[in-house]
């Protein structure tokens, strides 16, 4: 691993309780920063999507896109094993996993798609399957990166499960009743159980159309407690961690700009159509590290950004639009207490990208490639949240 100083001092005051013995609660605000202090550099050639590290095992995994292959490394970058699987291979997963694959030890791999779970080792032999049922095969969507991951909770997998269409589509009511964030998922047999409806409260259920796609929940757990955000609906969630998954907390995020996309007329929407407006905000990850909250967003576009946005005819004006609304509107993080206290939100630092992880109390993210230099690696940083000091008043 090559230890890096970056200059990432991004500052806000937070405010924490001191418990004093006779007096009322003071408070002292405590500076936090994020700093790169530890990188992994794969020589690649390709585009590869993030999805696991294990510092304790000395593993990271990746996905090459083009290829359609996962890629197994160890921590100072050494490729250990490289496999794809072709969709109708009678030792396949199928299209795509449902949430990013993941090291069970040092030679294991484990996947999560529709069609069950799959062990493989490094070089794609498959070691094991539980797969469904046919009859219980359910069309959920997925991702190759780690902005979906797999929760181990007990004997049991915990993962989001969006399914974009059901027997009612998303300009019924009925969509939006029925509808079910997460899905557990028991290794042994592949059966899967979905779970946790919409708020009541949520943007969602305000009789309008909404793309399936902005349903999409982030969640993380602690302790008995289940942490949830649900895509486009600017609140953080959280439950008990068993059935009936009592709700404990349901809290407004302070997010910068964000633009809540109110949805659809039903009567004008397409209901099979499914589609993304990036012109709205939407939250991508949660995540705990430490004792604190992490969130990626993106914040959506100003009305007259978003009507240009609407109106492009050409690819050409595509290109310029998106150009400059890359440079107006950059993605966002923002860390909060795990009481749901806004403690930092800052623009995304340059080079840090969307995809990131949290383990052993430290985040670890994707480094966006040099866009001025031909590059032939890939590189994931460690950032680590840091309190930088007391300003005493």
């Amino acid at each position: 691993m090559i230890r890096q100083s970056y200059p990432l001092l991004l500052v806000i005051a937070a405010f924490f309780a001191c418990q004093g013995t006779e007096t009322e609660d003071a408070s002292e605000p405590i500076n936090l920063e994020l700093e790169v202090t530890d990188s992994v550099r794969i020589h690649y050639v390709g585009v590869l999507s993030f999805m696991d590290i294990q510092p304790d095992m000395d593993r990271a995994l990746f996905f090459d896109l083009q290829k359609r292959s996962f890629v197994s490394t160890d921590l100072q970058g050494n490729i250990l094993g490289q496999f794809s699987k072709d969709r109708d291979s009678p030792d396949g997963f199928g299209s795509f996993p449902m949430a990013a694959g993941r090291f069970l030890d040092q030679n294991r791999i484990q996947l999560v798609s529709m069609y069950g779970v799959f062990e493989y080792d490094l070089e794609g032999n498959l070691l094991r399957s539980a797969k469904i049922p046919k009859d219980e095969i359910k069309g959920f969507s997925g991702r190759m990166d780690a902005i979906r991951e797999i929760k181990q909770v007990g004997d049991q997998l915990l993962l989001t499960g969006l399914l974009p269409r059901t027997e009612y589509n998303k300009t019924q009511p009925e969509f939006y009743d029925t509808f079910q964030q997460l899905v557990w998922v028991d290794p042994q047999s592949g059966r899967m159980e979905q779970f946790l409806g919409l708020d009541s409260a949520s943007i969602f259920q305000n009789n309008r159309s909404h793309e399936p796609t902005t349903l999409s929940a982030t969640f993380d757990i602690r302790d008995n407690e289940l942490f949830v955000i649900s895509g486009g609906d600017p609140y953080l969630n959280v439950y008990e961690l068993e059935e009936p998954y009592k709700k404990l907390k349901r809290m407004p995020l302070e997010l910068t700009d964000f633009q809540v996309n109110p949805g659809e007329d039903p009567q004008k929407a397409d209901p099979r159509a499914i589609s993304f407006d990036p012109s709205y905000g939407m939250i991508s990850k949660l995540t705990i590290v430490g004792d604190y909250l992490l969130i990626n967003y993106t914040t959506g576009y100003e009305d007259l950004d978003r009507e240009e946005y609407q109106s492009i005819q050409s690819q050409e004006q595509w290109q310029v639009f998106n150009t400059r609304v890359g440079e107006k509107y950059k993605p966002r993080l923002q860390v909060l207490s795990l009481e749901g206290e806004k403690l930092l939100d800052i623009e995304t630092p340059d080079r840090l990208g969307n995809v990131f992880v949290s383990r052993d109390g430290n985040l670890w993210f994707n480094v966006l490639p040099n866009p001025d230099v031909e590059e032939d690696f890939f590189q994931i940083n460690k950032v680590e949240i840091k309190k930088a000091g007391i300003n005493r008043l």
